[in-house]
């Protein structure tokens, strides 16, 4: 058997198990495979994501615009949603699925499928609720 060229989540989830750690290379898809997954469970479930990181500089402004550019370029998006959604928008620490009109307007989902938490501001958050979170990825 061929080795795949980017990491699938296909082994570790069969084991259905409570948490995952995976750890590999860098740019061997680790990142893509779970925010990939992240979409799926949205669209498919209705279940939202967490992502983690260290510094809340990790997903503000620039960095948060374009963590799912590569999702979206590959037509990640666009094949898992029916091509309902073409694009995720960025917006205060909150991912949403958008796509646009005829007149090139946005079109936002109405609600997020994913926040951004960073641990140094993890006080700020400590006493929030977010129901629909059944994903966490710590990256």
């Amino acid at each position: 058997m061929a080795k795949e060229k980017f990491y699938r989540l296909n082994q570790i989830l069969k084991h259905d198990a409570q948490y995952n750690i995976i750890f590999g290379e860098r740019s061997s898809g680790k990142t893509f495979a779970v925010l990939e997954h992240g979409i799926k469970n949205y669209i498919e479930k209705s279940e939202q994501m967490a992502i983690v990181r260290r510094w809340e500089e990790d997903f503000k402004g620039k960095r948060g615009m374009v963590m799912f550019d590569s999702l979206v370029s590959a037509g990640v998006v666009s094949r898992v949603s029916n091509g309902e959604w073409t694009g995720v928008y960025y917006y205060a620490s909150k991912w949403y699925l958008c796509r646009q009109d005829d007149d090139g307007n946005r079109i936002a989902d109405d609600g997020p499928f994913a926040y951004g938490f960073s641990i140094t501001a993890m006080e700020h958050d400590k006493s929030t609720s977010y129901p629909d979170i059944d994903n966490i990825i710590f990256d």
